[in-house]
Order: structure tokens, then sequence, then C-alpha cells
């Protein structure tokens, strides 16, 4: 099939509340409500019940601002929610101060190699959080891993997107993300048996 991806687009705040909601199998909790969070929008429930569960928080103000997109930062600090948190991780990017209010989730996004910095050494904390980053990050938290020789083989049976092309620095990523497949494991890696 062909669509489009979107590698270089931001990502909303409603948008990962519903991608986390997912991966997560979609549990039942409590449902706390945000002055600005409808109860029929497309990612309410996923929204209400992260923020039920400590995973996701409002602002002081009662809002969750879900239409707004979400920086790195921001992104480290939700993706260290699915832990059980760990301390005392240090980080070396060039723009990431001890002082700043991310630093203990950057650093050990970081040491869990979550979330990698930019070849200047910058994390750029406070860029929006890009599909092509997003999609690379969750296959690192859940320890999964393109196969890269299958993909190569098997390119008119994977979903394709006319905006992606093999040359991407995701584009193994986005695919592992994009396509159901089943695979074995050798160590770390999967290797990919077939596309479903």
């Amino acid at each position: 099939s062909q669509d489009t991806f979107g590698p270089n687009e931001s990502l909303t705040r409603g948008m990962i509340a519903q991608m986390l909601y997912t991966m997560e199998g979609k549990p039942e909790a409590g449902t706390p409500a945000f002055a600005d969070v409808a109860a029929d929008a497309w990612y309410a429930k996923a929204v209400n019940t992260l923020a039920s569960l400590g995973m996701l928080g409002g602002y002081p103000d009662g809002t969750f601002q879900p239409e707004r997109t979400i920086t790195r930062a921001e992104f480290a600090v939700v993706a260290l929610a699915f832990t059980d948190g760990g301390s005392g991780a240090s980080c070396s990017f060039t723009d990431v101060n001890r002082s700043d209010w991310f630093y203990p989730y950057a650093a050990q996004a970081s040491e869990y190699g979550w979330i990698g910095g930019y070849p200047d050494g910058s994390f750029r904390p406070n860029n929006s959080i890009t599909r092509a980053e997003v999609s690379v990050i969750v296959n690192n938290m859940l320890e999964r891993s393109a196969d890269a020789r299958f993909i190569d083989r098997n390119q008119d049976k994977l979903v394709s997107f006319t905006d992606l092309t093999s040359t991407h620095w995701a584009y193994n990523a986005i695919m592992e993300a994009t396509n159901t497949h089943t695979y074995t494991k050798d160590g770390s890696s999967e290797v990919w048996n077939t596309i479903k």
C-alpha cells in the first residue's frame, strides 16, 4: 500500500498519549478531567487513563493541551514514566545542563539507549520530536530491531510510503514500527520470518 508517513512531522501531546496507551495494552483506570479534553475526543480515553496512572501530566491551569507539539525533553520524561525510574544517570549532551528540569530524564533515557543525540553532541531538548525519532525511541524502549536484510529483500511486501525512501536515516526503524511481522530473536536482533 502507498501512503505518506511524514517522518519529519511533529507529534502532538494527544497523539503521543494515544500511541503510548495502545502500547500499554489499553489499560483501564480512573478518568481525570482536563478542561480542554472533550469526552468524545479521539484521544480522551488515552489522555485520561495515562494521566490517572501518573504517566502523563497536565498543566497547572487544569489543561492538557492535546494539540501542542511535544518536545524531545518532554518525550524523555513521558518515556521514563514507563520504567521504575532509575537514578544517578548522567549525560554529556552539549546543550543539557545538570540544572535543567529534564536533566535526569534525558540522562536516564540516554543511559538506557532509548534516546540519542545528534552528531554534533547536542540533544536539542526544545525541538519538537518527529515521527521518525519517536519510531526509533519506541523500538528501543520495546527492544525491537528491524531485520535490514529481510527488509531489503522484501520491499514489495512491505507497507510503503510515498514520502519515505530506504535512504532515510530512520527507514528500518519505521519499517519495524509499521509492518506487522513474525520474527525470532538472535541475541538482541530480530530475524524476520513473514510479513502479516
